[in-house]
């Protein structure tokens, strides 16, 4: 019996001492347009997609942005943005041939912040009529700006997470302690029921 509880203490004690499981950030999966392509047409929307469903909790996008910038650091579109399952979409605008960087933040299923950018090449038909820049970034909602739902945040680094602990961690810990606690006390009842059965 010695031996038994020794074996249901040594068990609750590894647990606890061991890593919580990773949950994995979501990560860039495809995108319109491609990293690096060139564009000839504008296309109805930019997008990026993950590898995972996002976390829209507000369903207004709150936590994601997706600006488009040129070379000399104008932002195009009008901020609005559009969360369905894995993809982040919003109007797309263009100006002058040139270099562009779309810079992107999502929220992941483990309600974590992810960002990133990408460059692509703009080089229109001679007839393009180009969209006009804006200083800063827009905001959905403002005058001139069409659709969509939310106003884009900055778009900032991934967070570091050494040493997070999200709350399905929490509960993944917890949950295993409740159950080894239950082995341990159906154990111990059923030593104590032993000994106190009449001996024949």
């Amino acid at each position: 019996m010695r031996t038994a509880l020794s074996g249901v203490a040594i068990g609750l004690a590894l647990t606890l001492a061991a890593p919580a499981p990773a949950f994995a950030h979501n990560y860039l999966v495809d995108s319109t347009p491609d990293e690096a392509s060139t564009l000839t047409e504008v296309p109805e929307e930019f997008t990026v997609t993950t590898n995972e469903p996002l976390l829209d909790v507000s369903g207004e996008a709150a936590g994601f942005a997706l600006q488009v910038r040129d070379a000399n650091g104008g932002y195009y579109g009008d901020g609005c943005l559009t969360v369905e399952g894995a993809t982040l979409s919003t109007p797309a605008q263009l100006g002058e041939a040139g270099e562009y960087t779309i810079g992107w933040q999502v929220v992941s299923g483990d309600g974590h912040t992810v960002s990133g950018e990408f460059a692509f090449a703009w080089e229109p038909a001679p007839d393009f009529v180009p969209a006009p820049a804006a200083d800063a970034p827009p905001s959905c909602g403002e005058a001139g700006a069409t659709g969509g739902a939310a106003a884009p945040t900055e778009p900032t680094d991934p967070p570091s997470d050494a040493g997070a602990v999200s709350g399905t961690d929490l509960l993944w810990v917890l949950g295993t302690v409740v159950a080894v606690a239950v082995v341990l006390f159906g154990t111990l009842l059923l030593f104590t029921r032993r000994r106190s059965a009449p001996k024949r």
